[in-house]
Formats: C-alpha cells, sequence, structure tokens
C-alpha cells in the first residue's frame, strides 16, 4: 500500500490529504483479504502532536480523537495548519469557525511536516496490527 499526501497553499493555509492506495506491492492482495475478512483499519488524525524531529515544537486539533479508515475514508478528510483563521470574505459574511481538523499553530510547516511523519507511524502501526491477524487459522490432527 502506497500512501500519497497531496498538499495544497493557500493564503498561508497548508492543506495535507492523505490518499492510501493498492500499487501492486507484495502485500497488497493479503492486506485486501484481510481488510475484506477484519474491516479498514482505523486511524485517528486528529489530537495533540509533538515533532519528533522538535520535542520542544507541539500542536494540537480542537478535537482529541477523528479516527478514519485507512483505505477508505482517509482522503476524505483533510487537514488544515494556520497561523490564525482567515477572516470574512466580505463584511456581511461571519468569521469562519475552527473546524476539527483545523491546526492553528505558531509554524504550519512544521506542523504539517510533523504531522505528517506521526500519521506515517500510525498508520504503519495500524497495517502492523491488520497483518498479524490470521485469516484461517491453523488446525492440526490430534491423537487422542
Amino acid at each position: 500500500m502506497k500512501v500519497t499526501p497531496v498538499v495544497t497553499q493557500a493564503n498561508g493555509i497548508i492543506t495535507v490529504k492523505l490518499q492510501a492506495t493498492f500499487v501492486g506491492d507484495p502485500t497488497d492482495a493479503s492486506d485486501k483479504a484481510l481488510i475484506a475478512a477484519f474491516g479498514d483499519p482505523q486511524v485517528n488524525l486528529a489530537g495533540t502532536f509533538q515533532d519528533p524531529n522538535n520535542p520542544a515544537f507541539t500542536f494540537l486539533f480542537p478535537t482529541t480523537a477523528e479516527v478514519v479508515g485507512i483505505t477508505t475514508q482517509m482522503q476524505s478528510f483533510p487537514v488544515s495548519f494556520m497561523l490564525a483563521l482567515p477572516g470574512p470574505m466580505n463584511p456581511n459574511q461571519p468569521a469562519p469557525i475552527q473546524g476539527p481538523l483545523d491546526c492553528i499553530t505558531t509554524n504550519p510547516s512544521e506542523a504539517a511536516q510533523a504531522w505528517y511523519n506521526v500519521m506515517i507511524s500510525r498508520i504503519t502501526q495500524s497495517m502492523n496490527i491488520l497483518r498479524q491477524k490470521m485469516l484461517v487459522p491453523t488446525l492440526v490432527p490430534v491423537t487422542i
């Protein structure tokens, strides 16, 4: 399975969407069979994060949990990093509100990179847990 980050930037807001796709890796067939049997592995996109390369830098989302399926839902949940919420487009519109996956931080670029690194670790862990499950148990004959 391949995880591809789709990164966009507009008006100082960095948005990252992760897309998981099967690309012909040797594990793809067994992963698909395990997902069919046990369901899509889950990953939490939100919470509090610490930059693995700079432990002094932490950031958080307004929600502690946004758990999604890696192969079926994750690409539909973009995450945004910004210094502040943008202002209203015109005076007649209400000010934007912070969504559950909108991170306001002092360094959006570092936060986006750190979030990506942590997410790859979380996705790897979730897929490894799935791969440890057994589709068909090995039952051996026993003489009684």
